[in-house]
């Protein structure tokens, strides 16, 4: 077998294969056997019939098509195990000859993306740097209270903020074991925010100074997702078809830079959730796509406690 290849824009590869007649030739004699056995002559049972009779009955252009699907298929496995490559799409083929027996075909294939990634370890610490002490100010545990008690207002009547008060909705001692149990609660959500404002600056940075060419079809199926489930919300908030298209391509392209780079990451970092850690500690997984999902999701957690280290 002779291989050749191309690389193209768009994390896709051009490639070129020949296959001699001695290397055809074990696919087309297995399908020209199938073909022959399955041949229904009159006055015959199935694989019976004399050879010439069978020979005459048989497709010749089908029985090649079905061998070139398979001398294909397990020629672009050969190659793509030897480039070390991951096919992300069907590929695409054109058969250029089939002389002699023998068979050249082209094909386009969209492989996973190369992806040299930036100084993520220095990026990480440099972010970190800009992490915002939080805090909680008296009036923001005055505003959760008054929430809290006109939640449980009855008609006009809303209770008053005593120690009766803070035993009824929560079993605390007083009112100064709720107020403290709200001033814990508003503080966690604020370092919950910034926590989520400094990892998405640190992808950010990361995908701007990474190379990556992300590859149109990852970005066209997360635009389709996205678009089912945004369209219709943001079409009712005015923007024009155009607007919407154009807002949601963009965020596919993050979503997709943003999970290739994390990959990439734990590939290198070999952060790699343990299969007990998606079993035990997440739930069902009782599917494989569920457990892709968890995988997935522990491992991006793994990544982000490795970037978060870098102080």
């Amino acid at each position: 077998m002779k291989s050749s290849f191309k690389k193209l824009p768009g994390s896709k590869m051009a490639v070129e294969v020949s296959l001699e007649q001695k290397e055809f030739l074990p696919y087309y004699q297995a399908a020209y056997d199938e073909a022959v056995k399955n041949v229904h002559l009159k006055g015959f049972r199935p694989g019976t019939a004399p050879k010439d009779l069978a020979d005459a009955a048989v497709d010749k252009e089908k029985i090649f098509n079905e061998a070139a699907k398979s001398a294909i298929r397990w020629s672009l496995d050969e190659v793509t195990k030897d480039n070390e490559w991951t096919l992300i799409d069907s590929p695409k083929i054109e058969v250029e000859d089939s002389k002699d027996l023998g068979i050249v075909y082209k094909a386009t294939l969209t492989v996973f993306p190369e992806i040299k990634l930036a100084n993520y370890k220095k990026i990480a610490k440099k972010i970190l740097g800009e992490k915002k002490e939080q805090s909680v100010e008296p009036k923001e545990i005055d505003q959760t209270l008054d929430w809290i008690r006109n939640s449980r207002k009855e008609g006009d009547k809303v209770p008053e903020l005593n120690d009766e008060f803070a035993k009824k909705i929560g079993k605390f001692e007083n009112m100064e074991a709720l107020k403290k149990s709200v001033s814990e609660g508003i503080l966690m959500e604020k370092n919950m925010k910034e926590r989520d404002r400094l990892r998405l600056k640190m992808l950010d940075e990361i995908i701007k100074d990474s190379e990556l060419e992300v590859p149109e079809v990852m970005i066209e199926k997360t635009y389709q997702s996205l678009n089912r489930q945004y369209a219709p919300m943001l079409k009712a908030s005015g923007k024009t078809e155009e607007q919407i298209s154009q807002e949601l391509r963009d965020r596919a392209y993050h979503n997709v830079a943003t999970n290739l780079v994390l990959y990439k990451i734990a590939q290198t970092e070999k952060l790699e959730p343990a299969p007990e850690e998606v079993r035990t500690g997440q739930g069902s997984v009782e599917s494989e796509e569920n457990y892709q999902y968890i995988y997935g999701m522990l491992q991006n957690q793994k990544v982000f406690g490795f970037l978060e280290a870098q102080k």
